[in-house]
């Protein structure tokens, strides 16, 4: 575990994250909220229409609804019917996470 050292570059953006953490999170949630909203009210407002643009005075640009198709492969499924099509597919990839952890 690291305890960083009082006044450095490290302990600064741990105590900066503390605060904008939770207020970023709060943020995200109520964002989401809003565009969802938003989404279900041009949905209505245009019912069918596969792309909706509106517009507001408190907007800086206007917003486009739009539906968007997108395809997946269903990994799982591969895996049990064919793992070795999987494999020969298959990319291996990684990234850094930070996230909080209860002690």
């Amino acid at each position: 575990m690291i305890n960083p050292q009082s006044g450095s570059r490290l302990d600064d953006l741990l105590a900066a994250y503390a605060q904008v953490k939770p207020q970023a999170d709060e943020l995200a949630a109520r964002l989401k909220t809003i565009t969802d909203g938003i989404k279900a009210e041009l949905a209505s407002a245009a019912p069918g229409e596969q792309k909706v643009d509106v517009t507001h005075p408190a907007l800086t640009q206007p917003l486009r609804l739009s539906y968007v198709e997108s395809w997946r492969i269903d990994v799982k499924r591969l895996k049990e019917e064919d793992p070795g099509t999987y494999v020969q597919y298959a990319l291996k990839s990684g990234r850094w996470e930070l996230r909080g952890i209860k002690p």
